[in-house]
């Protein structure tokens, strides 16, 4: 075999491929700045009346001039030249987390130096921030989701079989790891399934990043900003039974790929997480935009087209956990459905939930959005005696939250919808006598609304549901029949 020597390292040649002083030492103190600023305060203690950092950097500086001066006095042993050089290949997870790794550290360093270079202040909390909405742009660099089943058998095996909609993984894990949380794990779901006594589902959370909906099995107490919530991701979900392997309800897989969908929201998720992959799958909210095709949209149709292809009667529990969950997403402000696609689904889910006086008025809402103004004000008469059943959840004062949407509401199609429901849960916490100054001070709140400026049929709209919800009222406080009043669209 030929043996080949290649040329000594030393040389003026190679000495030209050496980085800059300047490049080596900036790299450097970049380094030592973002370490400091996310989390690494020891850099900042003194060292014989230097801080570490610097010491770092100038350690850095000495072994990179040491070591490469050194390598230049060397010359390469003769060796075989390789007609065929490998490679190193990553596999496409290993290059989405490079890439991912890559694009955070570029994300601190220009964020830095925009800092330094507008002599702006540089908190850690602004920098996590900061790299958390830059990389959250990339959900391409996110990784599957992580569903951890903690027992083996025909059930968990139909679960796994479970077609899902995203990108998904299920994982075993030991019984010894039942009393470990989900975030420890780095697993989004932990679901610990008994035939017996039903199942739970746990959620990943932290104690700073808490979920906004405790259990979707359980009701949350009525109030303005539980029926329109912003985000709906569960800390858990209470199977109250689970069916048998052999009748496998898909519901209960397509609910544990919903809730780690909605774990995976941007409020849920710490900096660690977003490094270790834990990204929201559709990037960042956007109200208003409509895309079908994102993943927590098909997350929540996939739930929907199970419902619709049943009947309510006999209500199982998985069923109910579903439509209840799916209510709440199609008033949040990211559904990325449209106003008709939600009203149709919500028409379908309504029946299974029918006794919860949150379902009808979203329906409501969804109705008038849908500019079906008489459907609309027949789902507020539905839900007005709900409502007034369950005043004892209404512990706060509905008023502000009303007052809040009329100031700082805009041109959302669901805006109207939300504050005629509004109306409603503010007349079940007073009494008859109060409504009509409590009518007189909304009426003259209405004329001072932006948003209906120049929606003269919007405002007349909202003062007849004034109208409708104080005559029903009155009816009641003269004990006149349902007959009298059975009919708020009247």
């Amino acid at each position: 075999m030929t043996m080949l020597n290649h040329p000594s390292r030393s040389g003026s040649a190679y000495a030209r491929l050496l980085p800059s002083t300047a490049v080596v030492l900036c790299s450097a103190a970049a380094l030592v700045l973002t370490s400091y600023f996310l989390g690494a305060s020891w850099l900042a203690k003194p060292l014989l009346g230097l801080p570490l950092g610097l010491w770092f950097v100038a350690a850095t500086y000495t072994v990179w001039r040491r070591g490469w001066l050194n390598l230049l006095d060397l010359t390469l042993p003769a060796m075989p030249r390789v007609t065929t050089p490998r490679t190193f290949k990553p596999m496409p997870l290993q290059l989405r987390t490079l890439r991912r790794l890559a694009h955070i550290a570029r994300a601190a360093l220009l964020d830095i130096a925009r800092s330094l270079w507008h002599l702006e202040p540089i908190t850690a909390e602004s920098l996590k921030s900061r790299i958390a909405r830059s990389i959250d742009a990339r959900p391409e660099l996110a990784e599957p989701l992580t569903i951890a089943l903690q027992a083996n058998g025909p059930l968990t095996q139909a679960i796994r079989d479970h077609e899902s909609v995203v990108p998904l993984k299920w994982v075993p894990t030991a019984p010894e790891d039942s009393g470990r949380s989900a975030a420890s794990q780095r697993h989004d779901v932990i679901f610990t399934p008994d035939p017996a006594q039903g199942g739970r589902a746990i959620t990943a959370e932290t104690p700073d990043h808490s979920a906004t909906w405790f259990d979707w099995s359980r009701p949350r107490p009525l109030a303005y900003p539980s029926v329109f919530p912003h985000q709906i991701d569960p800390a858990c979900i209470s199977f109250a039974s689970l069916p048998d392997s052999d009748q496998h309800d898909p519901l209960i897989g397509a609910l544990l790929v919903a809730a780690a969908v909605q774990s995976r929201s941007p409020m849920r998720l710490t900096l660690a997480d977003r490094i270790r992959g834990r990204l929201p799958l559709d990037g960042h909210d956007q109200p208003g935009l409509i895309d079908p095709g994102a993943y927590t949209a098909r997350s929540m149709t996939r739930i929907a087209d199970l419902l619709i292809a049943r009947n309510p009667d006999p209500l199982e529990p998985a069923q109910r956990i579903a439509a209840s969950a799916l209510g709440a997403f199609l008033v949040t402000p990211a559904a990325r459905l449209s106003i008709g696609a939600r009203r149709a689904i919500m028409e379908r889910v309504c029946p299974y939930i029918a006794d919860r006086p949150e379902a009808w008025l979203r329906l409501a809402a969804l109705r008038f959005a849908d500019m079906d103004d008489p459907a609309a004000l027949e789902a507020l008469h539905h839900a007005d005696p709900l409502v007034r059943a369950h005043a004892e959840e209404l512990v706060l004062d509905q008023i502000p939250f009303v007052q809040s949407e009329l100031d700082h509401g805009s041109y959302d199609p669901l805006a109207l919808g939300r504050v005629a429901a509004g109306l409603c849960l503010i007349a079940a916490q007073h009494e008859y006598s109060r409504l009509t100054f409590l009518k007189d001070d909304l009426v003259e709140d209405l004329s001072y609304v932006g948003w209906l400026v120049g929606r003269d049929p919007d405002t007349a709209l909202l003062h007849r549901v004034l109208d409708e919800l104080l005559r029903v009222r009155r009816a009641d406080s003269r004990g006149l029949p349902a007959s009298d009043h059975d009919s708020i669209a009247a």
